[in-house]
């Protein structure tokens, strides 16, 4: 397994996918008209009470420093990059198979951070705890998918959930928030679906659209 962690803290195809339980086949349309996609894999983060204040706090650090949207957060699991059209149906049939006998989850919240580190923070960061569950999903899926064509990742896969992207200087509150909430507990979210995503860039930051999704056990 690549790099599996238990704690990260402060720091072939079927021919009728669609039609299997936990499978949703919802935004594909016509794939012939359709140019090459930006995708990736993801479990959504429900905010707990915990996180929406921390998220508060990160809101109030400027309009240069906007945190990710409460709706658009989420663990990526695996980031494929350019998809052709005729990859989505497939990709989305291999998520289902890499999950569907696996039991829903939780993971702790716990822990901010940020990369490459807290005096020169390009991306800021929650931790995970109790996070090995994710990380077998992440290694089942870079073996299925290199079936398609999509290498395994060379990098230890680190789980974590990404709250704010930073491209100038941050303010000085910022260092205080990372060094006081270092340890922060913020609670438990349940993992229960996998999501495939589109992601298209834009002014206003990222949209994500939901091509698919794979739902464990009692989800």
């Amino acid at each position: 397994m690549r790099g599996a962690l238990d704690s990260v803290s402060a720091r072939a195809i079927a021919p009728a996918a669609e039609e299997r339980p936990g499978y949703c086949n919802c935004n594909l349309g016509d794939q012939r008209k359709m140019s090459v996609l930006r995708t990736f894999i993801a479990v959504d983060a429900a905010p707990t009470p915990a996180l929406r204040r921390l998220h508060d706090r990160l809101s109030e650090l400027g309009d240069r420093f906007r945190p990710v949207s409460l709706a658009n957060l989420h663990i990526t699991l695996r980031f494929l990059g350019d998809t052709a059209p005729s990859q989505l149906a497939p990709i989305g049939e291999l998520v289902r198979q890499a999950v569907e006998l696996r039991d829903a989850f939780h993971v702790r919240l716990k822990g901010l951070g940020a990369f490459p580190h807290a005096r020169r923070p390009s991306v800021v960061w929650l931790g995970l705890d109790q996070a090995e569950p994710l990380c077998q999903i992440a290694a089942d899926l870079d073996r299925v998918l290199s079936t398609l064509g999509f290498l395994p990742e060379q990098r230890p896969f680190t789980p974590h959930l990404t709250l704010l992207r930073i491209k100038s200087r941050p303010p000085e509150s910022l260092h205080s928030l990372l060094e006081k909430e270092a340890d922060t507990d913020f609670g438990m979210i349940e993992v229960n679906r996998v999501h495939f995503y589109q992601s298209e860039l834009g002014r206003n930051g990222s949209k994500y659209t939901r091509l698919s999704t794979a739902t464990l056990r009692g989800g």
